[in-house]
């Protein structure tokens, strides 16, 4: 069943899954702020040069962007929030849609060499994915929700750790520590490992510039998409800006800090159905069937 078509009128229903009520993954990906973080990611994702590979060929990011970031809201939102039995099959899931994506590069990608083999539940590939979910949904919190302090950040990648080891990631693959992930994606940023051609920027730079809308559709959102696009260019890290050729200036920072103070305030007299991440707002059944 389609998230639209589930009952999501009610308040936020506060009870406890594969993750407890009052944990911080909880507290983060409840609000519906968070959920926008995930084109940051994508775009993060898609300078891993072998995983790119993979997309490519197996996925729709490219294609049918909208229906990735479905997908992916999805099932995440079913770990998040759904109970341990859903949590499990979901992970079953990933897991076996991993299993088949698998193959060789078939020419020279940036810095992989033909030949070079790739695999979905690489360990490597899989934690540069993670890791961009998470630390992206933890730039977005901070921004546009309020500051999180040092035990705070831990505990949620102590969260999303299990996560990890739910799709089938080795507990010695992932970081031990929050400090421990920013010092890798920092490490990631500047090691020379990311890299993306100008065919794969122009198809990734799609997902934000020509958002899946027509007619009155796409005027009504324009607000939103226009601050999708601010958010998700300003607050990548400069380096994956640069790899994509994304200008930014003073003049659009002023504008993201002002976007950012309206949220912040704006959110609070803003009602559950607004504010609120429709999976975070049905129980637990209705969420195994969604």
């Amino acid at each position: 069943m389609p998230v639209t078509e589930i009952e999501t009128t009610g308040p936020s229903i506060d009870v406890d899954g594969f993750f407890p009520a009052d944990s911080m993954i909880r507290r983060l990906h409840r609000l519906r702020v968070t959920a926008i973080s995930g084109v940051r990611a994508l775009l993060m994702q898609a300078c891993d040069p072998l995983a790119v590979v993979g997309f490519d060929r197996h996925s729709k990011i490219f294609n049918d962007p909208k229906a990735r970031l479905i997908s992916t809201d999805r099932n995440m939102s079913r770990i998040y929030f759904g109970d341990e039995e859903t949590a499990e099959r979901t992970g079953r899931i990933i897991r076996a849609m991993h299993k088949r994506v698998r193959g060789e590069v078939d020419e020279d990608y940036g810095p992989i060499p033909a030949g070079t083999p790739y695999s979905a539940d690489d360990p490597e590939l899989m934690l540069w994915t993670l890791a961009t979910l998470a630390d992206s949904a933890l730039v977005y919190y901070e921004k546009f929700v309020g500051s999180l302090s040092d035990e705070e950040r831990e505990a949620y990648w102590a969260d999303y750790r299990q996560i990890g080891l739910l799709l089938g990631m080795p507990d010695s693959s992932i970081p031990a520590t929050e400090t421990d992930l920013r010092e890798y994606v920092r490490a990631r940023l500047t090691d020379g490992s990311l890299y993306i051609s100008e065919d794969i920027a122009r198809r990734a730079k799609a997902i934000i510039f020509e958002p899946p809308f027509t007619g009155f559709t796409k005027v009504a959102v324009t607000p939103l998409t226009e601050a999708v696009k601010l958010s998700s260019v300003g607050l990548l890290p400069r380096e994956i800006r640069k790899l994509y050729g994304f200008s930014w200036d003073p003049a659009r920072a002023v504008l993201l800090e002002s976007l950012a103070l309206q949220i912040r305030i704006g959110q609070r007299a803003w009602p559950d159905q607004i504010r609120m991440h429709p999976y975070a707002r049905v129980d637990t059944s209705a969420l195994a069937a969604a």
